[in-house]
């Protein structure tokens, strides 16, 4: 595993057989799994707005997903693996809101990025967790470079970070789109093949 997404990492460098704070490289990856998915559920949420279509439900579930990787959030396989597939559900839902979203526009459908868009989940747990390690941090330092995948992941911990203000909001019965939908465009952002420091830095 790797994690450096709180400040009691393993010698401030990253925790890489376990979490300091109790995590299990299974957790993690699963994690990693749960914010991919979501990733691609942005993607298609960000491209349906666009075009004046929303869904309250995908909105709060990106929040959800986002709380939920957050570290000493919910360390639990079985559930995390559950809310992987519920990420799967709500982005066959997002992608049919795009869909008809571009079709009453009379517009053709963007392609969606593969991957995020249409990564399913093998039979076994052993073979998930393979494919997990193949879209962690380190598959992203090998294919943006260190500084680059290091802004990729500034980006989504503070949008984890907002994602718990805003989840807690949300119980309490305030929610805002346009929040929403800046939750969905930077999270699709992050989907892109090729990203450079401006733009992240302007996110």
């Amino acid at each position: 595993m790797f994690c450096y997404q709180c400040e009691q990492t393993a010698q401030c460098t990253g925790c890489t057989k376990g979490g300091v704070c109790g995590k299990t490289p299974d957790t993690a990856d699963l994690q990693d799994l749960v914010i991919y998915v979501t990733k691609g559920v942005a993607w298609f949420t960000d491209r349906a707005g666009a075009l004046g279509a929303r869904d309250a439900a995908v909105d709060t579930f990106i929040l959800k997903a986002l709380f939920t990787t957050v570290t000493n959030v919910n360390f639990d396989p079985n559930r995390l693996t559950d809310i992987l597939n519920e990420a799967l559900a709500v982005r066959a839902k997002a992608k049919a809101l795009y869909e008809s979203a571009a079709a009453k526009a009379g517009k053709k459908p963007e392609a969606a990025p593969e991957g995020f868009a249409t990564w399913t989940p093998p039979a076994s747990r052993d073979e998930l967790l393979l494919q997990a390690a193949k879209i962690g941090i380190a598959s992203r330092k090998v294919q943006f470079g260190e500084d680059i995948a290091g802004l990729i992941e500034l980006v989504t911990y503070g949008l984890k970070g907002a994602a718990a203000y805003a989840d807690h909001a949300h119980v309490l019965g305030h929610d805002d789109p346009a929040n929403a939908a800046d939750f969905a465009a930077l999270l699709a952002l992050l989907t892109r093949p090729k990203l450079t420091a401006d733009d992240l830095l302007g996110a």
